[in-house]
């Protein structure tokens, strides 16, 4: 052996963190490996807590995209009438998709309904809990909107700003190396089994389903449109630039719902948050959810429009990327 040769190796194995004695087989058996693991950790965020899980012989499946699938929820009431936090997970199992290559992650901003999320999760067996990993945040913000009032058009502006802020946390404090992003609502009902990989399969940037009320009720979604919206007049802009407030609204818009017949994917020019793909990538590049009307907006004051998913297509279109809906693949919504 050269000089060089004999120093590289006694410099290797003079290192003390190298220790061969580690590496015995025994300490590699399966056996010594526990198929989950479960963390509680404080977050560093204010007024956040964090929850992990984590199954260790969950394996994703190769050449397969994996997804992250993210909701939020306020309180128990989020779910819908006599629904809980089983009834969203029976939605993601039931695509047809492999289990092992889907993450969860959700947000709740009552630390009742954390603490019944996380204590659910933890009690599944592991057969029945597929998932690679669960990420569960506590994010106690709050607009302070009656559940009854939150379609109030007056309640608009600051309803979606929090929403907007909610959803980039979650996604921000989640997302790891997954290829897409799948936004559920929470009050979800019914989702079609084959959405997930038709979505994926398609290659589009973002993308979203027509969403009814119950299993024959009418279409809601009505923040997914293509056309031209109303405008302020000169009185209204300056309502607007003294802190008023403007109710944006259709002019002349097609709902996803009204483009059944014209293809399996339209173009759209927004999307609602119901149901909702977006590529892993869209988002890395700062495509997210707008915390204000961008459209319109000045230095000093906010614009007239475009906030949330709306504002999300806004940006995404600046960076060359595309927003669609598939008007015959048709979600269900509660009702309550």
């Amino acid at each position: 052996m050269s000089d060089t040769a004999m120093y590289i190796f006694t410099c290797l194995f003079n290192i003390a963190d190298f220790k061969p004695s580690n590496l015995k087989p025994s300490n590699l058996k399966p056996s010594n490996l526990k198929p989950s693991t479960t963390d509680f950790k404080p977050s560093h965020y204010t007024n956040s807590h964090e929850f992990y899980f984590t199954n260790l012989s969950a394996h994703p499946v190769p050449k397969k995209q994996t997804v992250l699938v993210l909701t939020l929820v306020r309180d128990r009431e989020s779910w819908g009438a006599d629904r809980s936090i089983s009834d969203f997970l029976n939605i993601v199992q039931g695509f047809d998709y492999p289990m092992s290559n889907i993450n969860l992650g959700i947000l709740a901003s009552d630390k009742n309904e954390f603490k019944a999320i996380t204590d659910h999760i933890k009690q599944l067996p592991d057969d029945k809990n597929p998932f690679h990993q669960i990420h569960v945040i506590l994010r106690e913000k709050d607009a302070n909107i009656s559940r009854a009032d939150r379609k109030a058009e007056n309640s608009q502006r600051d309803r979606r700003r929090l929403i907007a802020r909610l959803r980039n946390y979650l996604l921000y404090t989640t997302m790891r190396d997954e290829d897409s992003v799948l936004w559920i609502d929470s009050d979800m009902i019914r989702v079609p089994n084959d959405l997930l990989g038709r979505m994926i399969d398609s290659g589009k940037d973002v993308i979203t389903t027509a969403t009814r009320s119950g299993p024959s009720g009418g279409f809601i979604d009505l923040n997914a449109w293509v056309g031209e919206r109303k405008k302020p007049n000169a009185e209204e802009q300056a309502t607007i630039e003294q802190g008023g407030i403007f109710v944006p609204g259709p002019k002349s818009v097609k709902f996803t719902h009204e483009l059944q017949g014209e293809g399996e994917f339209t173009e759209l020019d927004s999307v609602g948050g119901t149901v909702l793909f977006v590529r892993g990538e869209v988002h890395r590049e700062g495509v997210a959810f707008t915390t204000n009307y961008v459209i319109g907006a000045g230095w000093n004051y906010e614009g007239y429009d475009g906030i949330e998913s709306e504002g999300l297509c806004y940006v995404a279109g600046f960076l060359g990327y595309k927003c669609w809906g598939m008007p015959n693949a048709i979600a269900e919504h509660s009702e309550n």
